[in-house]
């Protein structure tokens, strides 16, 4: 299979960065590529990184990924991992059917625990994922405020009126006001604080949406049992466990609230996303700020593994897409 256009993740970086200990010599899982030789002729596909029979085997994590200009399908890449999606232009654009799938995925274990209608939706970290979470709950009327460290990054967000409207805060001085939902989106060495930081904003009751992984030691500060962080692993491609799935947690202050997550996606999730992006093509396309070819992609992404998020004249580092050229050429 060639590629065509593959995503830099924020696990990417992470790992690549080693602050991760996955194991891929290869990273990439947000990918558009070409089958070949098969029946009907070649097709354009989308990839489902995480296996439904091993949660822990992960494309570009527990094995190589998608930034190389041919993969093999295999063992731990079965044809039943691609979700096949027609043309778009620019292709760039469906690198995002895999996060924004996620994104689809949280939202529907949202709807199962917090009431309906308008919501305040409070999203800690702006980065690509969560920009993903901000543009889906505007456009499902919810009422949206955005934390993040970076001041860069709020003015960014700013000056992008498709990601209006929304209430910007930079993390420790958000207003004061309860919300019904928390979505946590920060890389894992912040993940401990900007859950306290949710968990505190939000109302009795309310939903807490874990998109990384939050470990014992994470959790801890925030609630009574450590062990509430593992609630992702039973949420996996597409399937939902409604007692393990979605737990109370009771915070030290006696609060209870609702945590939920979830561990890749599913095809008909990956169909939807692709679904969404077709809409609106130039809102979510706004996302992606760097298109570009390997060689020139080295630089950008090595500026994202020292910790940076802007190039060399000061553009602001959001999204990064590798395309490769000619199809990756077959093989």
């Amino acid at each position: 299979m060639s590629m065509l256009a593959v995503g830099l993740c924020g696990t990417d970086v992470q790992i690549g960065a080693g602050h991760r200990g996955d194991v891929a010599g290869v990273l990439g899982h947000e990918g558009i590529g070409i089958l070949h030789g098969v029946p009907g002729g070649d097709r354009l596909v989308a990839f489902n990184p995480v296996d439904v029979r091993d949660q822990d085997s992960i494309l570009g994590h527990s094995f190589d990924g998608l930034f190389r200009s041919w993969v093999p399908l295999g063992p731990e890449l079965p044809l039943s991992a691609l979700q096949e999606v027609q043309p778009l232009d620019p292709v760039a654009l469906l690198t995002l059917c895999e996060p924004l799938g996620t994104v689809l995925y949280s939202w529907e274990l949202i709807e199962r625990s917090a009431p309906a209608g308008p919501l305040s939706v409070g999203i800690w970290g702006a980065g690509p994922i969560g920009l993903l979470h901000v543009r889906r709950a505007i456009d499902q009327g919810h009422d949206v405020e955005l934390v993040e460290a970076r001041p860069e990054r709020l003015a960014w967000v700013e000056n992008h009126s498709r990601l209006a409207p929304v209430h910007l805060s930079v993390t420790g001085h958000r207003a004061p006001r309860p919300l019904d939902v928390a979505i946590v989106c920060a890389p894992r060495p912040a993940m401990a604080s900007a859950v306290r930081q949710a968990a505190d904003a939000l109302r009795p009751g309310g939903t807490v949406v874990l998109v990384t992984a939050l470990d014992a030691a994470a959790a801890a500060p925030t609630f009574v049992d450590a062990t509430v962080g593992r609630v992702r692993r039973h949420n996996v491609c597409g399937n939902v466990d409604p007692e393990l799935g979605m737990v109370t947690a009771v915070s030290h202050e006696g609060k209870p609230l609702v945590l939920t997550g979830h561990r890749g996606t599913s095809l008909a999730q990956l169909h939807a996303a692709e679904s969404v992006l077709r809409a609106d093509p130039g809102g979510y396309g706004a996302l992606i700020t760097h298109e570009l070819s390997p060689g020139d992609a080295v630089d950008v992404i090595n500026r994202r593994l020292d910790g940076q998020f802007q190039t060399a004249d000061g553009s602001e580092i959001v999204k990064v897409v590798v395309r490769f050229p000619d199809g990756g050429r077959h093989g």
